[in-house]
């Protein structure tokens, strides 16, 4: 079973799937994850001091706040654990946080099909629909509103259905075409020579 998270790397670049479910190489300590868990912990903390959702719409000033949400699905192969789930009578919505900053106050991609993923679980989970959802950008404060649709679920879904394939395929497969994503990679001693000279142009 695949991960959410999962789908995040996967647009970030297909051999983290690789190198993390078939070959299983070890992730050396990450700092940012740290830094990021206690932005998480910051966060939902004043959340859970605010009148209802009123930091991501007004109307929200009732909503129901549920937090660090865990939900699997053996139909979609895909389980998570989800920031922040704000409920009303008239819909849910899924809101993650992120340490870093917006796009020029738009979503980056794999965040977006990240937070569609998780759209995906609470649908089957709490039996809805899910029209919007929410990603916070703690730097600069951005809460940035998806909209759900017919597209955005079927491009969600195959690409849940891609990972699962290379994992069971077990075949190294082609890597991101944005080479500044290579800088910092923690499996990039791994990746040697496999570097597309391309910027990924996917939207």
């Amino acid at each position: 079973m695949i991960t959410v998270s999962d789908v995040k790397q996967y647009l970030y670049c297909p051999k983290i799937i690789y190198f993390d479910h078939v070959l299983h190489i070890p992730k050396p300590p990450d700092q940012k994850l740290q830094t990021g868990i206690e932005m998480h912990d910051s966060i939902t903390a004043k959340e859970k001091r605010r009148k209802g959702a009123i930091f991501y719409d007004p109307e929200l000033d009732q909503a129901e706040k549920m937090f660090r949400v865990e939900m699997e699905s053996s139909t979609l192969g895909l389980r998570g654990v989800l920031d922040y789930l704000v409920r009303t009578n008239r819909e849910v919505i899924p809101v993650d946080y992120k340490f870093g900053q917006s796009h020029k106050g738009s979503i980056h991609l794999n965040h977006k099909y990240q937070l569609a993923a998780y759209a995906l679980l609470v649908e089957e989970s709490f039996k809805t629909i899910v029209r919007r959802g929410f990603i916070h950008y703690s730097r600069d404060q951005k809460n940035v509103q998806i909209d759900f649709g017919d597209e955005i679920r079927r491009r969600t879904l195959k690409m849940i259905e891609k990972i699962a394939q290379i994992i069971e395929d077990e075949i190294e497969p082609a890597g991101t075409r944005n080479s500044a994503r290579c800088i910092d990679c923690e499996y990039r001693k791994y990746c040697v020579g496999n570097i597309l000279p391309k910027p990924h142009t996917e939207k």
